[in-house]
Parts: structure tokens; C-alpha cells; sequence
């Protein structure tokens, strides 16, 4: 697929993020400051429970029915999450968010166990599937996000009050309510419309991560939303071209993306926007915590390979693989003899089934495929070559398993000491530190 063409097929989902991240920056600084985080994720998954309900009597996930029975659940979200201000004296909002995301999480659980397919649609309903938008698609959700962004910025003054800490302050109970109910409706309009596009997760990190960054770098509205906006739009545009580069599940790779957004955001805050002295303590502190960071992960690794040498062992996997420096090392001269000799089997079989793929491969593509008795041939020596490869790496995992004996003596228990010595060294200062506050 040639630039242009990856550039044609990203257009429209691309349009569509651009959409979700505009509403939805939005609808986020307003749960960041109602302090109801996981609101989105409550709604989101009444929304799927309706579907799901739909999806179960028959009808088609993306018809008028399906989305009908989404919003009325929605919308019984909706009240409930209205009630949030009148508990909050007995039961914190997110405690009550949470509760109403477990029940109609189960809920659905209980109706997918009943429905045909029920295990694709539980996947559809948590990544969506974003590349798949068309033209209509993405016109609906324009005008329908554009309503109701004209419908909150006529009310934006008692919305963003109701959104304050002073909530109540010189309005009625009434008011107020009919307010949240207001906003609670919209939101899981908006909601229930984009789920069914880009799935329960991708939703979510839509809603918070840019708004998390946005108020990171600024309080009033305006320039939160610009960053939030900006962000969101940057985050999409790397999502989807990750995921089509790195051929990568879109929903997955967005939501990763967006989360890793938030390191460079967070370094920039601490290390850029604060006094310099203010920086250098943070610098410090980031360094200790990433030395602290690998000599736990070192620390954590040695002691599992000296209680269990014979389990996978993945960060000494990892260090053999970079240096070259295998278990072949810690074996006796018989034993590396065939430890070598199986790798160098197992990496020559291993070639011939990439060879044989290829021949396959390029005849099916040059409009010449094979015929039947040399698909059959070429099929025979796949399996005959895997089984052999299979065999080879036996034989290196149990000459493996008697090199990790050696090893967790000879590497394990040297590693532990140090590395527990240096956490030691490390957490020094903070422990003084800590002594003189007291």
C-alpha cells in the first residue's frame, strides 16, 4: 500500500476521531471537575447492555432498534448518575459509579451468555472497529455532535456552574438536578453514539486522557480545551497510523497510544513548566525513581530464577538475546556441543518453512498459484520441517532448564544482593529525609 493509499483509507477514521475527541474533551473537563471519572465507562456500558439486550431479541447491532435500546438505557444511567449529588452524603460518587458500572457490566454478561455470537459481539462492543466508518457515518455524527454542541454552549453558564465545587450555591435542588439530568443525557447521547463506532475503551480514553492532560496545563476552560483538543488530535492521528504501519488491532493501538501521550505530558509538567529549582528536585527524584524502577524489576528477576530456574525466565531471556551470551555458556563441553548444534537446526528448518511460505506465496500473488499436488508437496515438507524444528527446541529447552540450575547460583543469587543493596543505596536519602521530618 503506497503513502497515498494509506492516506485515502485514514482519511474518514480520521475524521471521525477528530469528531470524538471534540466532543468528548469537552464532556471530559466537565466529569474531571463533577469529580465522576469513570461516568463515561458507567454509561458506556448501560449503552452496551442495551445493544446487547437488542442484539440478543435480533435485532442488528447497528439499526434503529439496537441504538434505540442503547439510549433508553442511557438515559435510565442517565437518572441514576443525576441521584450522584444526593448520595454523595452517604456514599462517595465514584463508590456509586462504580457500583452502576459492575451491575450493568454483569448485566450484560448475564445476556451475551444467552446470545448467539455472543463472545464477537463482547469484542466489537469493547474495541469498536473505527476503520470501518463510511461517508453517512461520519456526516451523522458530525451534525448530531455539532446539536448538541450548540445546545450546551447556549446553556454554558448554568452547565459550567452546576460543574463547579459550588454547585448549589443560590439554586434550587430542582434547578440543579434538571441541570445534571441535562448533561447526563447529552453526554450518554454522545456516548451511546460513538461506542458502537469506536468501542467502550477507545470512548474512554477519548473523555479523560485528553482532558487529564488539557487541565495539567491550565485552568479555565478555553486554553484546557485547546490543549485537550490538540492532544486528542495528535494521539489519533499516531494511533491509527501505528496501528496500519505496525499492523496493529486500531482500537487497541489508539487506546495504548493515548495512554502513552501521558508520559511526555507529565515529564513536560514536571520538568518544564514549574521554577527551575523546582525542576532539578523533580529531575532527581525521576532518576531515583527509574534506578529504583530497574534494580526492583533486577531484584524481582533473580530471586524467581534462584526459586524456580526451570520456569520461563524473561528478563535473562531478554539479556541473552542482546548479547549473544546464551546458556550454552553454563553448560558442560558435551552439553553445549548439542545445544549448538540443535540452535543451528532449528534456525536452518526454520528457513526452509519461511522458503517454502515464500514460493507459496509468490506464486499465489503472480496469478500462477501451484497446482494441487505441489500445494499438497509444499504442505508435507511445512509440517515435516515444523515437527523437526519442534524436536530441536526441546532439546535446547531441556539443556536450558539444566543451565538455569548453574546459573541461578552463579547469576541469580550475585544479582540479588547487588540489586537489593543498591535499592538500599537509593532509598537512603528518603530515609534520612524522613528521620529529620519526624
Amino acid at each position: 500500500m503506497t503513502a497515498a493509499d494509506a492516506l485515502t483509507f485514514l482519511l474518514l477514521p480520521f475524521a471521525a476521531c477528530v469528531a470524538f475527541v471534540l466532543i468528548h474533551s469537552y464532556f471530559g473537563v466537565h466529569v474531571l471537575r463533577r469529580n465522576v471519572i469513570f461516568a463515561d465507562l458507567a454509561l458506556a456500558q448501560l449503552s452496551a447492555l442495551g445493544a446487547t439486550i437488542a442484539f440478543a431479541i435480533g435485532y442488528a447491532p447497528n439499526s434503529l432498534a439496537g441504538f434505540s435500546y442503547a439510549f433508553v438505557f442511557t438515559v435510565i444511567g442517565a437518572a441514576l448518575l443525576t441521584l450522584t449529588r444526593r448520595v454523595e452524603r452517604f456514599i462517595s460518587k465514584e463508590a456509586f459509579v462504580g457500583i452502576l458500572y459492575v451491575a450493568a457490566t454483569a448485566a450484560t454478561v448475564l445476556v451475551i451468555d444467552r446470545s448467539p455470537q455472543g463472545a464477537e459481539h463482547v469484542k466489537k462492543m469493547l474495541i469498536g472497529n473505527i476503520l470501518t466508518v463510511d461517508v453517512t457515518d461520519v456526516t451523522k455524527l458530525a451534525v448530531l455532535y455539532a446539536a448538541i454542541a450548540i445546545c450546551h454552549w447556549l446553556a454554558r453558564r448554568p452547565l459550567l456552574a452546576v460543574s463547579g465545587e459550588a454547585a448549589s450555591a443560590g439554586r434550587s435542588a430542582v434547578a440543579v438536578s434538571l441541570w445534571d439530568f441535562f448533561f447526563f443525557v447529552s453526554f450518554g447521547l454522545v456516548v451511546t453514539s460513538s461506542v458502537a463506532t469506536a468501542g467502550v475503551l477507545l470512548v474512554f480514553s477519548f473523555l479523560i486522557v485528553p482532558a487529564v492532560i488539557g487541565s495539567m496545563f491550565a485552568h479555565d476552560l478555553r486554553p484546557v480545551l485547546l490543549i485537550a483538543w490538540s492532544v486528542g488530535i495528535l494521539a489519533s492521528a499516531i494511533g491509527l497510523a501505528g496501528s496500519l504501519v505496525l499492523d496493529l488491532p486500531t482500537g487497541a493501538a489508539m487506546v495504548t497510544t493515548f495512554a502513552l501521550v501521558l508520559v511526555p505530558a507529565g515529564l513536560a509538567k514536571a520538568l518544564l513548566f514549574v521554577s527551575a529549582e523546582q525542576a532539578r528536585r523533580n529531575r532527581a527524584t525521576a532518576v531515583r525513581a527509574a534506578v529504583a524502577s530497574l534494580l526492583a524489576i533486577i531484584f524481582a528477576s533473580s530471586c524467581w530464577l534462584i526459586a524456580n530456574p526451570q520456569a520461563d525466565q524473561p528478563l535473562l531471556a531478554m539479556f541473552e538475546h542482546a548479547t549473544g551470551l546464551g546458556p550454552a555458556r553454563f553448560l558442560k563441553a558435551s552439553d553445549r556441543a548439542t545445544y549448538e548444534s540443535a540452535d543451528r537446526d532449528t534456525m536452518r528448518f526454520e528457513t526452509e518453512v519461511e522458503r517454502l511460505n515464500t514460493r507459496e506465496r509468490v506464486a499465489r500473488y503472480d496469478g500462477s498459484p501451484l497446482a494441487d499436488d505441489e500445494v499438497r508437496r509444499v504442505g508435507s515438507y511445512q509440517r515435516t520441517f515444523n515437527e523437526m524444528a519442534q524436536g530441536e527446541r526441546f532439546v535446547q529447552q531441556v539443556l536450558r532448564g539444566r543451565a538455569r540450575e548453574r546459573e541461578r547460583w552463579l547469576v541469580g543469587l550475585p544479582f540479588a544482593l547487588l540489586s537489593l543493596l543498591g535499592l538500599g543505596i537509593v532509598a537512603r536519602p528518603l530515609w534520612r529525609h524522613r528521620v529529620r521530618s519526624s
